[in-house]
């Protein structure tokens, strides 16, 4: 089959090889980077997300280390998110061949052991656990942009205890995991005030916030602070900018909201949550500290500031909540730029990824949609059949 792996020696990180073909099983051991209780997916459709751009370990690790990182993975496969069609699965799994399903397609851990294999291929294999029948309402392109950002927002939001009425104000909230967020926590009934460029204020208004803050007109932090007079402490800030990258670091939303600020914008009163700023990327300390949350579950974050990681394989709870909010409230995810799957739609996602400048989610089309011909009237000529449509298959 052919598919995408990390290249070292290209330029833009990623190129095109022909792979093996994965299956479920095998006569002696599990094929490479498979593991039991799997299915194998035909992808229809795979999104691209930062971190694959990033080489998957991401900012986990300072930026001077980045060859490192690329050289980590080279040989590996890219790709979290992919919509497909079930080819085979284990009897009895609930899942069977022809099912439309959505998912990760790899754990981040199998890097380790040199079995990472996602989602930018003809074929996956995604653990049982990381799964979910695709919502009804969505394409395969849709659904392709929805399942690490969604399943992102869901598992924060769910961990820091939104609940119906709560404010929450989002960072960030046109971008790929921001305009989601806003979806997530609206439809579920919290009041949402988005910060981004002024161009993006229509749209992340459809999203579902209530009110925008423009960054690009006037003192943004002067902004926050009266919409937290006016409206109420925010209960939940989802900063969805924060990393290590030097550019962001300029922003500097977290050290105002967290300093001088603090007490004017964010809730701190008795029954708040301890963490409510929550950020998605930081500093290799931050992820340290947020590792070691997520493995013995003791939390030396500071009070009010909580890095939120992934929480992989166990996530097929959260796919289920995003596709009920697809199918019984709308929820939608934009996708900025469809590409046909190429080793040049690869690169060039990848390039667009880091130079972010994209509002919504890269996805690439791995298999073409089938498309209804024309249907032709028949001639009236009593001396000639009508013409028979074409065929109708797609190439």
């Amino acid at each position: 089959m052919t598919g995408a792996v990390f290249s070292s020696d290209s330029t833009s990180g990623i190129c095109f090889n022909e792979l093996e073909t994965p299956s479920i099983t095998a006569p002696s051991r599990v094929a490479p980077g498979l593991f039991p209780g799997s299915v194998l997916v035909r992808v229809h459709a795979a999104g691209a997300n930062p971190v694959d751009a990033k080489y998957i370990i991401g900012d986990k690790l300072p930026e001077s280390w980045m060859s490192f990182s690329a050289r980590r993975v080279t040989g590996h496969t890219p790709g979290f998110d992919f919509s497909g069609v079930v080819v085979s699965a284990p009897e009895g799994c609930g899942y069977e061949a022809g099912d439309e399903v959505y998912g990760l397609a790899c754990d981040p851990a199998k890097m380790a052991m040199r079995t990472l294999r996602g989602s930018f291929a003809e074929y996956c294999c995604p653990p049982l656990n990381q799964i979910c029948k695709k919502p009804a309402s969505l394409s395969h392109i849709e659904a392709a942009a929805l399942p690490l950002v969604g399943t992102t927002c869901v598992q924060a939001f769910e961990e820091h205890g939104l609940k119906e009425g709560h404010r929450v104000l989002i960072i960030g909230a046109s971008g790929g995991v921001g305009h989601v967020a806003t979806q997530v926590a609206s439809l579920q009934g919290a009041k949402v005030v988005g910060v981004c460029s002024g161009r993006n204020e229509e749209f992340v208004k459809k999203m579902g916030a209530e009110k925008v803050i423009s960054y690009g007109d006037g003192d943004v932090f002067e902004k926050i602070v009266k919409e937290a007079e006016s409206g109420g402490k925010f209960d939940i800030v989802l900063d969805c900018v924060n990393s290590a990258d030097s550019r962001d670091q300029k922003a500097s939303y977290l050290s105002q909201l967290l300093g001088p600020l603090k007490g004017s914008v964010i809730n701190t009163e008795s029954g708040s949550d301890g963490h409510n700023y929550v950020v998605l990327g930081g500093r290799s300390g931050e992820w340290a500290t947020a590792a070691l949350k997520r493995f013995t579950g003791v939390n030396m974050f500071k009070s009010n500031f909580e890095l939120f990681w992934i929480k992989m394989p166990s996530c097929q709870s959260a796919l289920e909540t995003l596709g009920q909010l697809a199918d019984g409230k709308g929820l939608k995810p934009k996708v900025d730029l469809e590409m046909d799957f190429s080793e040049e739609s690869c690169r060039k996602a990848f390039d667009t990824l880091r130079g972010r400048r994209t509002a919504g989610k890269i996805v690439l089309k791995v298999v073409e949609s089938p498309r209804k011909s024309p249907r032709k009237s028949p001639r009236k000529s009593p001396r000639k059949s009508p013409r028979k449509s074409p065929s109708g298959l797609s190439k």
